[in-house]
């Protein structure tokens, strides 16, 4: 219970600093471990909502150059956008995907993938508009603010369609440059 109050805290700093534009903290990070942390802290609404995750995790990546906190955030506003779409779904199954890997051009690359209704091409172009949601009760800030971290970061983050049903987020973060002493 502490380390989530911990944690929890660790976020509304993160928050309270994006708000304020600050740099983010750049720290090595491994980013497998951040996504297997960020599972098991949403085991409980992938069960309420029926939904299986599975990752595909590459082995041995290298660090990334990045604020664990911001991070994570994006990766978990990324599952909770994709356990949502899934919430109605009837009639097929309802899986996460979550995948990492080293794209040697552009660093490791994250990618979250959803087996829900998908989206339309009209609004593919507007996802990561601030304010605009396709939730009923959705603020539509999510999406922007992640975009702003990851670039922030030095990395890009898109979506696309999935043929004949789902989502595929995506976002790429550059390797931790190495110390030469």
């Amino acid at each position: 219970m502490i380390k989530d109050v911990e944690r929890a805290s660790d976020v509304i700093d993160g928050i309270h600093s994006l708000v304020k534009k600050h740099e983010p903290r750049k720290e090595k990070l491994d980013i497998n471990g951040a996504i297997l942390e960020l599972v098991g802290l949403i085991q409980s609404e992938m069960s309420k909502n029926g939904v299986t995750a599975r990752m595909k995790l590459a082995k041995s990546l290298p660090h990334v150059q990045g604020d664990r906190v911001q991070l994570q955030q994006v990766i978990l506003n990324l599952m909770i956008n994709s356990i949502q779409a899934m919430s109605d779904l009837a009639g097929r199954e309802r899986e996460l995907l979550v995948t990492t890997e080293l794209i040697a051009s552009a660093g490791v690359r994250v990618g979250v993938r959803d087996s829900g209704p998908g989206f339309s091409a009209e609004n593919l172009e507007r996802l990561f508009a601030p304010f605009y949601t396709t939730k009923p009760n959705g603020m539509g800030m999510g999406l922007s603010i992640s975009q702003s971290i990851i670039e922030d970061h030095g990395g890009r983050l898109w979506a696309s369609r999935i043929d004949p049903h789902g989502a595929l987020f995506q976002f790429t973060i550059p390797v931790a440059q190495s110390v030469k002493l």
